[in-house]
């Protein structure tokens, strides 16, 4: 019976708690922007270069009060481009000084939040895992959601947007090569996926340097 209990809590309860411990707002209440500074807010085409939005089990189209984005806020904050960035790996005990690569939180967090079994020891998978559901997500959207993948989409979404302004879009990103798994190929996969964008490394050290001299 306690064995029955602690996982309903390790599936249930904890990923709610680990979510709301790390996606807090933290500080006081900013001021209220002036009327000049909305007037200028409204006209500007704003870009957001990094949300770890896809994380976490929640549904992008739903406003929530609390983590990086989803859609009903990002249209409110006339966020008109924003970029889906896919964390893979990340050191427990994670911090800006030193971090080895021998720990990983994301496996316990895939676990549970009950992500496919497959994404709980490869990062590819964890990395394909996440393209899905910002698809699905805007699949779902009413069109609301668009993402970019090529020139063609951002100047069709632009177009759009001009006339429609209660609409947002979104590019993906891979924070750290560690989710190529060591494979080159896999570039050309996440690529064809719709990612347009990956930082060589993120947190820790990989093997980047041999993976961009056989890139070469």
């Amino acid at each position: 019976m306690l064995l029955l209990v602690g996982f309903g809590a390790f599936f249930l309860i904890i990923p709610g708690v680990v979510d709301r411990r790390l996606n807090r707002v933290r500080g006081p209440a900013l001021p209220p922007p002036s009327d000049r500074a909305r007037k200028l807010h409204q006209n500007l085409f704003i870009i957001d270069l990094h949300a770890d939005t896809l994380l976490w089990e929640r549904d992008l189209l739903t406003r929530n009060t609390r983590g990086h984005v989803d859609v009903p806020r990002l249209i409110e904050g006339n966020v008109a481009l924003q970029a889906f960035t896919i964390v893979t790996k990340t050191p427990i005990g994670l911090n800006i000084e030193q971090n080895s690569d021998r720990t990983d939180s994301i496996t316990w967090l895939a676990i549970a939040e009950r992500w496919p079994i497959a994404t709980w020891t490869s990062l590819k998978e964890r990395t394909l895992y996440q393209i899905a559901r910002l698809d699905n997500a805007a699949a779902r959207s009413n069109a609301q959601l668009t993402v970019v993948k090529s020139a063609a989409d951002l100047d069709n979404y632009i177009k759009r947007r001009a006339t429609n302004p209660a609409c947002t879009a979104g590019f993906l990103g891979i924070e750290g090569a560690h989710a190529l798994e060591g494979d080159l190929n896999n570039i050309d996969l996440f690529y064809d996926r719709g990612v347009r964008m990956m930082s060589l490394s993120h947190f820790f050290d990989n093997d980047k340097d041999s993976l961009m001299m056989r890139f070469v």
